[in-house]
Order: C-alpha cells, then structure tokens, then sequence
C-alpha cells in the first residue's frame, strides 16, 4: 500500500513539472471558439480577400413629364354628344367646359321649369299689381280696413302659393342643369385646344375617337415620389438611366415632402411616363478591405475568421472589423489583401 502511495505522488509530481516546463498543452486561447471542421484535400470553399468600394444603392423610379397633353375621347359614356364646345386655337382652364353631352330628361326639365318660372313670376307680379290698385279703389269710395284686410289676405295668400310653387320649380331647374354639368367633359388642364373634331356632334362616339387635344405648358422634367426624396439636395446634379440613355439632371423639390423632380440640361424627345433610374448612393467607403459579414464570426467580445496558411493549416484569425454596408463588413486589422478566408 505504501509502495502504490509513493507512485502515485511521484505522477503527481512529474506531472506538474512538465506542466511548468510547458510540454503539456496550455488551454486554448479561444476557449468559446466554434468547433473548426476538419478539411481533408480541397473538398471545401474559400474567399479571397480583396481590396475595393463598398457601395449600398437604391434605386429609384422617376416617369418623364414632357408636354402637358390631354385627350378628350368618347369615353364610352354612352350618351349623345351634343356638341364640341371649344375652337382649335382656344385657350382653355381647368374645368372649362369641352364636350357638351346630350341628356333628354335633364334638358326637358330644364325648359320646363322655365316656363313654368316664366308663369309663376308673371302671376306674382300680376296679383301684387291688383292687390295694390283694389287697396286704391277702396281708398277712393272710402272702403272700411276690414274690407283692405280682406283684399291683402286674398291676394298675400295667392302670391305665397306661387312663391312656394316657385320656389321647388328653381330646385327642379338647378338639379337638372348640375345633371348636365355632372356629365360635360371638361378640361384637366390648362392649355391651348390643338385638335378637335365637330364630326361626332349629334351622334355618339367610343374609347378610340379622339374629340378635343388640349396642349399645355412644357416640362420636360421626371417626377419620382420616393421616402428617400430627402437624400437629394436642391440643385444637385445626379445621372438618370432612361431607355438605355444616361442624361445628366438637376434636382429640385416638390411641395410633398416625397416628391422630387429632376430636370435634364436638354430638351428631350421621348413618350410621357417613360420610365428611369436613379440610383442614389445611401452610403460608400473606397478602398478598403471587406469580406462578406456572413464569414465573420463572433466569439465573446472577439472577431475571427478561418484562414488557410501556406503550408494548409486550418486556423482561427482574429480581425478587427469597421462599417457594414449591405452584406459587406470592413476589415480594417487581422487580414491581408489576396489571403484565403475558409467559407464552408
């Protein structure tokens, strides 16, 4: 038994001086460190890191606005044209009226109530004009004020009547003429009439017949409302990429704070509501080193990556990181420009 203790201290013992000596392991620096997959050959990926500009990008839409063009067509309303309203040559505001549409019920109302206006005023001018000379009748053969009362209440019962029955014939006319109003065609914008065509009047047009062309101011500008409309700055000069051309334009703000135009330093020829692109740089950083985030690890308060050496060795890197854009992180300490970074 005593022989067994004395081998075990003896262990025990040499045991600690190698410790001390350093032949046995230390514990590893990265104690938290994932497990690192063992490689065998070339069955595995790597990413090469590499110096260059880190970019985030939106894109943003923007629709040409050139000439102010409106076209007044059938607009298969299905009702009667009764007239082209305006000239060609004619300038024009905004709700003025264009193309008179045909609506019978609305326009027989209309004159019937004015004759029947024209009756009632004619009958309430009348019934005052005899109340006032039987009152002066009466006044010269000495007539009792029983007798004038009676004469008012007659005649002031008579002329409430009709002005009653005057009153619904107006409502009657004002609902029928905003009936016709409702369904005139009107002008969206101001302009000049450049076309118009009488040929349709009296009968009925469609979708496709074009009645009334109204020209108006030119813009030659692209609208584009965005919630990055902020990052552009008044009178700033960015590219826009429209069918397959790349113009140079100014910026200039709308009265929304979404809305932002930019106006080319040339007169374009091209198609109202063509389509082009912006792409406005949120954030850049030039010439740095960067690796995808998704390589970066995390390990405590550390970064690291798997690196290959030049004899093969798989290892644990630590690096020091900056700003991330996108899916891109710098690396601005622990990595060197065209070294190997393990992805899988």
């Amino acid at each position: 038994m005593r022989k067994q203790m004395i081998r075990i201290c003896g262990l025990l013992l040499s045991g600690c001086m190698l410790c001390s000596c350093n032949i046995l392991p230390t514990e590893e620096e990265f104690d938290a460190a994932p497990l690192v997959k063992e490689y065998e050959g070339n069955d595995y990926n790597k990413y090469t890191v590499v110096r260059g500009d880190m970019v985030q990008k939106e894109s943003i839409s923007a629709s040409y606005q050139g000439t102010t063009r409106a076209e007044t067509t059938g607009e298969g309303s299905g009702y009667r044209i009764k007239r082209v309203a305006v000239k060609k040559g004619q300038r024009v505001e905004v709700g003025d009226v264009l193309v008179e549409n045909h609506l019978a019920e609305q326009e027989k109302t209309i004159k019937s109530s004015r004759r029947q206006i024209e009756s009632l005023e004619l009958q309430i001018r009348q019934a005052r004009q005899m109340k006032n000379q039987e009152l002066k009748k009466l006044e010269a053969l000495g007539g009792t004020k029983k007798q004038k009362e009676n004469i008012r209440s007659q005649y002031d019962s008579q002329i409430k009547n009709c002005e009653t029955s005057l009153k619904l014939v107006r409502l009657d006319l004002k609902s029928a003429k905003e009936e016709i109003e409702e369904n005139n065609v009107t002008s969206d914008i101001d302009g000049t009439v450049t076309k118009v065509d009488n040929s349709f009047n009296g009968g009925y047009a469609t979708d496709e017949d074009v009645l009334v062309v109204v020209q108006g101011k030119k813009r030659n500008r692209f609208r584009a409302k965005t919630s990055y409309a902020s990052y552009f700055k008044e009178g700033q000069k960015v590219m826009i990429t429209c069918g397959g051309h790349q113009y140079r334009v100014s910026v200039r703000h709308g009265d929304e704070k979404d809305i932002v135009y930019f106006y080319p330093s040339v007169e374009l020829s091209m198609k109202n509501g063509s389509q082009g692109v912006i792409e406005l740089i949120l954030k850049e950083k030039k010439g740095v080193l960067y690796l995808p985030a998704s390589l970066v690890y995390e390990m405590g308060d550390k970064k690291v990556v798997y690196v290959e050496d030049a004899n093969g060795v798989k290892t644990i890197r630590e690096v020091s990181v900056g700003e991330q854009i996108d899916n891109l992180v710098e690396i601005t300490n622990g990595l060197q420009e065209n070294e190997q970074v393990i992805t899988s």
